[in-house]
């Protein structure tokens, strides 16, 4: 089962590739350990790469190239383990990505741009503004407006022919010729463009053959139009199109786990067209109901049953119950391995390199081989990838770094008597957490001084790290992020700054630039009008707020405003 708390925005897929990684400083080989909109790699003989290193990654296998930012680096003696960040436009294969995991993704970072979608024959597009989806385009015949009206009995068989022979005679759009021939109101027409972005956006679902790309920035005003459209009931049904037992299984909770609805579900609900298979399943989904019980009492297949747990799984409609979510954390690993990890993680640094390694000060550098060999075959990383618990990954991927720089500063002579040095003198004060954020932090700010924004990034998530409470820390965080010109992560920085510090001015206006970056004139613009509630005089939100007034006409209008584009360009004539 996987983490059902999982914070990431792209849906994770687990599955080792080979690939190449090219760098400034040369080629290396290594092995995908996982992928989304980013990647985990090992690498090998990689000692040049570190976090803020430029890479470009490829893996023919998945189909997977792009531009990366090394995130994070740890030493996997003689590998190289490595988080990468996709630097450019999300990019693949629909068989290496589901296309409802990248429309969720997409929708819960708030995207704004066009997923194109295509082969040698198709080629589909869905709009998106800030998350929402809100039209669809298609090249095929099949997703055309009369097969829409057609298939929802809005037209006859004869109608449908007669526009199509006189679009074939004259080039005109099958459309204008329905409003040309009075077969169509504006406010059918509407409804039937709205029928049909939804039946493109659904037929999307059943293509795996195809690439996509999600190109991000702001939306043409004359490609798409705006419609009200119901993501949460497209994304369950697209959801409901995986057929593989095997990868449902894997997906969802333990058969013996109770699960129930939200604690508001109707609001969610309501808008699933669902069939009565899917009404049976969700009247058993009380909270008291485990899901071998459901499969019993439902009449369906498991496949079947799977499919609309997942679904509503992946759409937020049910949660597992909290004696459940108890259960299913102690089964993800051995309750003493567990305790035995807790333990050593709170305290590797009291241990110190001997006691990692359990050896004695003596001992000499084959023991002390041996000793490392024996920790690393317990915590190896690459053992523990398959765990959903990111806290214990966490903490096994600590216990193992550490172990590895014990057995590297033991085995050099120089670095062995140095420390063991250290061990003889008492330190006269522990230095506090509060201490070390506060040094990182200074130092970060150094390094923005110096534009070395990359360093800058990675001191500030250490102070943070260290203490998470200081508002300050927060922003140069987001600063230093923007700089790098990683907006997302910055305007979440910024936020963070201004929930402990909501009054301070300069961080509400800094929010607005980055969203202004982002393309999210509105969202810029109230930022700096609350910047200048707090602060009358603050340059940053008079200067940000003078760009978005330069250009401040919605790309969508009002209401009125897109039914008269929409019969622009349809060619509709609207009654007056």
């Amino acid at each position: 089962m996987k983490d059902n708390q999982d914070k990431r925005s792209f849906k994770r897929y687990k599955k080792e590739a080979e690939l190449i990684i090219k760098a400034k400083t040369g080629a290396y080989k290594g092995r995908i350990i996982d992928y989304s909109d980013g990647i985990c790699a090992v690498i090998k003989d990689a000692s040049s790469i570190i976090s803020g290193t430029t890479v470009n990654i490829r893996s023919r296998e998945l189909g997977i190239e792009f531009l990366g930012e090394v995130v994070w680096a740890k030493k996997l003696i003689p590998d190289l383990q490595v988080g990468i960040r996709r630097v450019d436009n999300l990019r693949g294969s629909l068989k290496d990505f589901r296309l409802p995991d990248v429309l969720k993704g997409l929708q819960k970072t708030t995207s704004t741009g066009t997923l194109e979608i295509h082969n040698d024959s198709i080629e589909k597009k869905i709009y998106i503004k800030n998350g929402d989806l809100i039209f669809a385009s298609s090249n095929q015949a099949s997703d055309s407006l009369a097969k829409a009206l057609l298939s929802a009995g809005k037209m006859t068989l004869d109608q449908y022919k007669r526009t199509l022979k006189i679009s074939e005679q004259t080039g005109k759009n099958q459309s204008t010729i329905l409003t040309e021939l009075g077969y169509l109101s504006t406010q059918e027409f509407i409804w039937a463009l709205k029928n049909q972005v939804e039946m493109i956006i659904l037929s999307s679902f059943n293509v795996t053959d195809a690439s996509f790309e999600f190109q991000e920035g702001p939306l043409d005003a004359d490609e798409s139009i705006p419609l009200r459209i119901n993501a949460t009931n497209l994304l369950y049904h697209g959801y409901k199109k995986v057929n593989d037992l095997l990868y449902l299984k894997e997906e969802c909770p333990p058969p013996d786990i109770e699960l129930r609805l939200c604690r508001d579900p109707e609001e969610l609900v309501q808008h699933l067209s669902l069939s009565d298979t899917d009404r049976r399943i969700l009247s058993y989904l009380d909270g008291k109901r485990s899901i071998k019980e459901i499969s019993l009492l439902s009449q369906a297949s498991d496949t079947e049953i799977l499919k609309t747990i997942y679904a509503l799984l992946n759409i937020g409609a049910i949660e597992l119950t909290e004696d459940s979510v108890q259960t299913a954390k102690g089964m993800e690993i051995d309750v003493e391995l567990s305790e035995k990890i807790e333990k050593i993680n709170n305290n590797y640094k009291t241990l110190g390199y001997y006691g990692i390694l359990g050896i004695n000060e003596g001992a000499s550098e084959e023991e002390i081989r041996e000793a490392y060999y024996r920790v690393a075959k317990e915590f190896h990383p690459d053992k523990y990838f398959s765990l959903p618990s990111d806290d214990i990954k966490e903490k096994i991927n600590t216990i193992f770094s550490y172990a590895t720089e014990a057995y590297e500063n033991l085995t050099d002579e120089a670095k062995r008597r140095e420390y063991d040095r250290s061990l003889s003198v008492k330190s006269e004060k522990p230095v506090s957490k509060a201490e070390m954020a506060k040094e990182r932090f200074n130092q970060g700010r150094t390094l923005m001084m110096m534009k070395k924004y990359s360093d800058a990034v990675t001191l500030f998530a250490q102070a943070i790290y260290f203490d998470s409470s200081t508002a300050s820390y927060q922003y140069y965080h987001g600063l230093a992020l923007s700089k790098l010109q990683r907006f997302k992560e910055a305007a979440k920085a910024i936020n963070e700054a201004i929930k402990l510090n909501p009054q301070k001015s300069d961080y509400v206006a800094e929010l607005g630039h980055v969203f202004l970056m982002l393309g999210f004139k509105a969202r810029a613009r109230n930022s700096f009008k609350r910047a200048l509630e707090l602060s009358p005089s603050n340059e940053r939100a008079l200067e940000g707020l003078l760009k978005t007034e330069k250009n401040n006409k919605s790309i969508f209008g009002s209401s009125e405003n897109i039914l008269l584009r929409i019969s622009k360009k349809y060619g509709l004539k609207r009654k007056k």
